[in-house]
């Protein structure tokens, strides 16, 4: 299935998130007021797109910051943005 991205000399987006693996807290006990997990692990980058408009980028970014925010499973968020390229086409065989 074909997909409609952008003309010739467009701008298109993507989204590039940096998270950090999170690693048991050493010093964590019931009762003690540290947290269970912390974001001190090794980073690692994650892209999405390419989106048409820089709202549809927004768009997402927003959603995995907030998912950052809300789930453990995606606490080692420390940043992300939008990154912009224009096409530019070539023939290949």
């Amino acid at each position: 299935m074909s997909r409609r991205m952008v003309g010739d000399d467009q701008d298109v987006f993507r989204v590039l998130v940096v998270r950090r693996t999170q690693v048991r807290n050493p010093d964590w006990q019931l009762g003690n007021g540290s947290p269970m997990y912390v974001c001190t692990g090794e980073a690692h980058e994650t892209s999405y797109g390419p989106y048409n408009t820089i709202g549809a980028a927004r768009g997402q970014l927003t959603r995995e910051t907030w998912d950052s925010y809300n789930s453990e499973m995606y606490a080692g968020v420390v940043s992300g943005r939008v990154q912009k390229a224009t096409t530019t086409w070539e023939d290949v065989s």
